[in-house]
């Protein structure tokens, strides 16, 4: 599928490529100028990866994800710097999801990703934090947008159960309420489909 036709809305707000621009200027419209190494290397000779990054034009923010720039880093491409790096089954999670998706009020690190509980990942960057579930069906992941995130009862209930105290617990679920972001029984029925606990490693 083409690039062009998968970005997200967030993206589309920024400046378009033009229309003859090559398939590596749509990856990194798409994802918010953050590509795995990987992906640089579909694209880019070992040469060309190194110049862009000795001369500054790109940064290494982590062993196997890439900056195409060298600016500060924002909200959104730490988000795409999480992902790349925990591999291609990981999805925003928790707190960092409810934020993509409009939740306002909450510091923006740790940025949680969700995992399969048989996943193998390999290092993350610093404040990246991995959770692992054994129950993620279609209806908790949305839809559209990128990078892939949970649905925002799933979110909220997650970063519920990740809060590191109760009363923060009860202030997440209290905001998604309050901001509108989520409805009592899509909650409900999040909390009767999930364990009581999933493990943050």
């Amino acid at each position: 599928m083409s690039l062009r036709r998968t970005s997200s809305p967030a993206a589309w707000a920024r400046r378009l490529p033009h229309d003859d621009a090559d398939e590596l200027s749509w990856l990194l419209f798409h994802q918010e100028d953050v590509l795995s190494l990987a992906q640089a290397r579909r694209h880019l000779s070992s040469k060309a990866i190194r110049h862009r990054l000795a001369t500054g034009r790109w940064r290494q923010v982590h062993r196997a994800v890439l900056v195409a720039h060298n600016g500060p880093v924002s909200a959104g491409q730490l988000r795409w710097v999480a992902v790349l790096a925990a591999g291609p089954q990981a999805i925003l999670g928790g707190l960092t999801a409810a934020q993509a998706g409009g939740l306002q009020g909450f510091p923006g690190r740790p940025v949680h990703v969700l995992l399969p509980a048989a996943c193998r990942r390999g290092s993350l960057p610093p404040g990246v934090l991995a959770h692992r579930t054994a129950t993620l069906t279609d209806r908790d992941v949305l839809a559209v947008g990128q990078p892939r995130r949970t649905m925002p009862a799933r979110s909220i209930v997650d970063a519920a159960q990740w809060a590191g105290t109760d009363r923060e617990a009860r202030a997440i679920v209290a905001a998604a309420f309050q901001q509108r972001l989520v409805a009592a029984d899509d909650l409900h029925r999040i909390v009767d489909q999930l364990p009581r606990v999933l493990v943050a490693n």
